[in-house]
């Protein structure tokens, strides 16, 4: 009984996320009351409490289960990535942009990081900055990897050289949802310029 309960209980779970997202997406997260997502769920507003403390947990859950798709594929990459560094470190990152949009929308999006940037030590923000970090680690993850295999330099710091990619991706990213006219093929053209930047310096070299 025990283990019918439980699934019963991830059922439900799965069933308000599934309606706070498709809310989200039509009304606006603003706009969605607690009340609506229960009645789209088929379950009382209480269950959802019983779930998730606030409107925001539900935001945050939304963009953590993105968090772990993306991790996951990104897991695959990294133990099978293209030869060449830049290329690696290219599909890893619209890897991740290209999967933003699944769960989230561009509104979404703008919702969870003013929530996360003004807010930064709420549960909310402390929260997303760890999933920020996760991405950040992996990128310093792929790094090693390549290192490991002589394709990145010996003395480069990879975990660094993974918080300055994600963090240029994810300053590009910020851009990319303040703007509903902006595509995904604008946000990697960006990317892959500021990639190739990274792996050829800015020195010149010595004559």
């Amino acid at each position: 009984m025990a283990g019918l309960r439980e699934r019963q209980k991830a059922g439900r779970r799965r069933s308000i996320l599934a309606a706070a997202e498709n809310l989200f997406r039509r009304d606006g997260f603003d706009a969605t009351p607690v009340d609506a997502i229960a009645e789209q769920a088929e379950v009382a507003a209480g269950t959802v409490y019983n779930h998730f403390e606030s409107k925001g947990d539900l935001l945050l859950a939304l963009v953590a289960r993105d968090g772990e798709e993306v991790r996951a594929a990104g897991r695959d990459i990294i133990a099978d990535p293209p030869k060449d560094p830049v290329a690696a470190v290219r599909r890893l990152l619209e890897h991740y942009v290209d999967h933003s949009l699944v769960h989230l929308s561009k509104s979404m999006w703008r919702n969870a990081m003013a929530t996360a940037l003004t807010q930064a030590d709420s549960p909310f923000g402390q929260g997303y900055a760890q999933l920020d970090r996760k991405l950040a680690d992996q990128v310093g993850e792929l790094l090693l990897a390549m290192q490991g295999r002589g394709q990145i330099a010996a003395g480069v710091d990879c975990r660094a050289a993974g918080d300055l990619l994600f963090a240029s991706c994810n300053s590009l990213f910020m851009g990319f949802v303040a703007r509903e006219e902006r595509t995904l093929a604008d946000l990697k053209r960006e990317m892959a310029r500021q990639v190739k930047i990274v792996f050829t310096g800015l020195i010149a070299p010595r004559p």
